[in-house]
């Protein structure tokens, strides 16, 4: 179970985040996690709150305003081809559904224990009673 959070300059607006996690849905699919594992997270920061060097790692082109990060919880002992694969795909994603360069955004990704809890026990959730 990938997640995802998306962070992103303010002003980005409703249509635009949601192809963004269309496209990383598909880059998710493409990686072999299911299609219903959707768990995306979007930061808005002021332009002032998210700086980057305009063409590390040696781009030829400035980034843009639209540069955005992109991190990526997943379970350890997934194969590194995993996070390769996400981000390929996420890439050619954003760029056919966003127009985005790929010098605008940077894949951040973190791996988790896979034993630890992610969701409570359905056991554990209180049932709704006639008196509630």
């Amino acid at each position: 179970m990938p997640f995802v959070t998306f962070t992103v300059r303010r002003g980005l607006d409703r249509a635009d985040k949601l192809q963004l996690s269309a496209a990383m849905i598909e880059a998710q699919v493409a990686a072999g996690f299911q299609r219903e594992d959707l768990f995306h997270r979007f930061i808005d920061v002021d332009p002032d709150d998210l700086l980057a060097d305009p063409r590390y790692p040696n781009y030829t082109a400035d980034r843009t305003d639209r540069f955005l990060v992109v991190e990526v919880v997943i379970s350890k002992g997934r194969p590194k081809a995993t996070a390769d694969l996400i981000a390929d795909e996420a890439i050619r994603q954003f760029g056919e559904r966003l127009q985005l360069a790929p010098r605008d955004v940077l894949f951040v990704f973190h791996e988790v224990d896979p034993e630890l809890p992610r969701f409570p026990a359905e056991t554990l959730i209180p049932k709704a009673t006639a008196d509630a």
